[in-house]
């Protein structure tokens, strides 16, 4: 049962990374296989919760490092590579990776979630494996 239980968290660690502060959702998609030498997409959607909305004005930077072997359609994300509004952000990491096997990304989102009254920058950390195959 451990190890059903154990199997079971490591696919979902892989496929889906959501976190949730107090004030805002981040939720990364990663898919949990790729394909050598295509393409593949990992889409961000962060919003603000419990009477935040996210800053669309905020200068966002979603930093992305990618392992030995990947390229990064872009590393830095800014505002301008999302469709961003008060209800939410949404941007894509784009990847192309030149071998097999399992690759770990890293990285640092930075954005900002208000109230009325005030605002309050965040920084999320970013960390997802994907199984190229």
């Amino acid at each position: 049962m451990k190890k059903v239980f154990a199997s079971i968290v490591a696919v979902l660690a892989i496929s889906s990374t959501a976190f949730a502060g107090g004030s805002f959702k981040f939720d990364l998609k990663a898919p949990a296989t790729a394909k050598k030498g295509e393409k593949t997409t990992v889409p961000i959607h962060i919003e603000g919760t419990g009477g935040y909305h996210f800053n669309d004005e905020y200068p966002v930077s979603i930093k992305v490092t990618p392992p030995a072997g990947v390229k990064l359609a872009k590393d830095t994300l800014k505002k301008e590579d999302g469709k961003v509004s008060k209800s939410g952000g949404d941007f894509s990491i784009e990847f192309t990776s030149a071998d097999a096997g399992k690759k770990s990304f890293s990285g640092e989102a930075k954005f900002a979630v208000c109230t009325d009254k005030d605002c309050a920058p965040q920084t999320q950390k970013i960390a997802f494996d994907v199984d190229v195959k």
